[in-house]
């Protein structure tokens, strides 16, 4: 009777477990693979589901938005080229109804109302935010000649401004137009030198013809 294994049988039972060991290492490396790719996978879920929350809470794309700017500060240099001056908004009451809003100036220039209008905002350019409240409505559509004249944009230069600033002649960082219509905090800003700013709310403490920070 044998009192112990020969070199052969211990080289068969160390490659043995030499085997089971691999095949063990291998099943957790790929179980860490598979753990690794699920978590990845659902990071990608999450960032998704995220991001569609936020498209969900901001509302129409920002895109409309900025292809109307776009338009308007086209609209505000084709007037420019004619009369030699960007439009200055002003207040005629007529017996036909109210004039002098930049929607009547540069109409001639657009004719599509649509252009006016922010798909943000949820009154159609019929109302604007207050001061002290974003979504606060107040009165701002016009009526003239039996038309109403909407638009959603805010204009800088009026009468007031062109006092106040000190207006002569348009500067590139001047301040056109800024849409306060967007959710998500986000104002958008059109200057004379054809950029759009996409902001937070809050980088500028004011915004008119000029931006302060």
């Amino acid at each position: 009777m044998r009192k112990g294994m020969t070199l052969v049988e211990l080289l068969v039972v160390l490659i043995g477990i030499a085997v089971i060991v691999g095949l063990a290492y291998n099943a957790v490396i790929q179980a860490r693979r598979e753990a690794h790719l699920a978590m990845i996978q659902a990071q990608q879920a999450q960032r998704e589901a995220h991001a569609a929350m936020e498209r969900a809470r901001e509302g129409p794309p920002l895109s409309g938005c900025i292809n109307n700017l776009r338009q308007l500060v086209l609209a505000i240099h084709a007037y420019e080229n004619d009369w030699d001056m960007v439009p200055i908004e002003y207040r005629h009451e007529t017996p036909e109804g109210i004039y002098g809003r930049v929607q009547q100036l540069i109409y001639s220039y657009i004719r599509d109302e649509k252009v006016f209008i922010c798909p943000s905002d949820p009154y159609e350019g019929r109302n604007s935010p207050s001061a002290t409240e974003r979504y606060t409505p107040s009165p701002v559509a016009i009526k003239w000649r039996g038309k109403e004249w909407r638009i959603s944009y805010t204009y800088t230069i009026n009468e007031r401004t062109v006092k106040i600033y000190n207006i002569t002649r348009p500067f590139p960082d001047m301040v056109l137009f800024f849409c306060p219509w967007h959710k998500m905090d986000t104002t958008l800003i059109a200057r004379y030198d054809g950029r759009i700013e996409v902001v937070p709310w809050g980088r500028y403490t004011s915004i008119s013809v000029i931006t302060k920070p």
